[in-house]
């Protein structure tokens, strides 16, 4: 479910550009703006369509490996946290088994939308295959890890807040691995971790942190998390 792709146009200054349908809808993130009391709800239909696109089954050469992805993040930080944690993270990603569900790769409230009571899907640029702990670390970090040594980053980029977005990630996963105990979502939610922070650090890494005392902070973050982590994490599946 998402907007009506209608064609494909060369750019006379270069590259390609999709042409969509243009939607008359709301963001998840304007809902929530306009009525925080709807949070329960937007979660519900969120994670309904999360479900639904990780039931899709996809050609492996249809589009990316998002374990491929992943381990080529775990790899650029060989150089960065200590031989004995990169091993091990490096590892765990390798022993991921394969898995051709599709994955959306960058879900959070602003790119799923409601028109007219339908839920609808943006941004499809990102979509991916892979074991949804792929996915819920992106989630993870557009709720929590991005912000969270800074939570004005909540609000700039989804306008929620920091409180919210921590709310509305355990809610997701409770929701989404219902029936399952307090401890299982913890497990899954340590394990979402380890991909985000991998990500971040890698992230800010390439993006000069070293050379800020802000990057530093966050990557500094990051390797804290992932050493705490992988010292009582044995596997990323579930």
């Amino acid at each position: 479910p998402t907007a009506i792709p209608y064609d494909v146009c060369k750019v006379e200054s270069g590259g390609y550009a999709s042409v969509f349908e243009l939607l008359n809808a709301k963001s998840f993130a304007k809902l929530l703006q306009a009525d925080p009391n709807s949070l329960d709800e937007v979660v519900k239909m969120s994670v309904e369509l999360l479900q639904l696109i990780h039931s899709t089954t996809v050609k492996p050469d249809s589009m990316p490996d998002m374990k491929t992805v992943a381990l080529g993040w775990a790899d650029f930080l060989k150089d960065y946290l200590p031989a004995e944690t990169w091993q091990k993270l490096h590892d765990l990603v390798a022993a991921v088994p394969e898995d051709y569900h599709m994955m959306h790769g960058d879900y959070h409230i602003k790119n799923v939308m409601l028109q007219n009571g339908e839920v609808l899907l943006i941004d499809m640029d990102t979509l991916c295959y892979g074991h949804p702990v792929f996915e819920f670390a992106s989630i993870y970090n557009a709720y929590q890890g991005y912000s969270e040594l800074d939570h004005d980053n909540e609000l700039n980029f989804l306008g929620i807040s920091y409180e919210m977005g921590g709310e509305f990630w355990r809610k997701t996963l409770e929701l989404y691995f219902e029936g399952r105990s307090p401890e299982e979502i913890e497990a899954i939610n340590e394990k979402a971790q380890i991909i985000g922070y991998t990500r971040i650090m890698r992230r800010s890494i390439r993006r000069g942190g070293l050379d800020t005392q802000e990057g530093r902070a966050v990557i500094e973050n990051a390797k804290a998390h992932l050493e705490e982590l992988l010292a009582k994490v044995d596997s990323l599946t579930f």
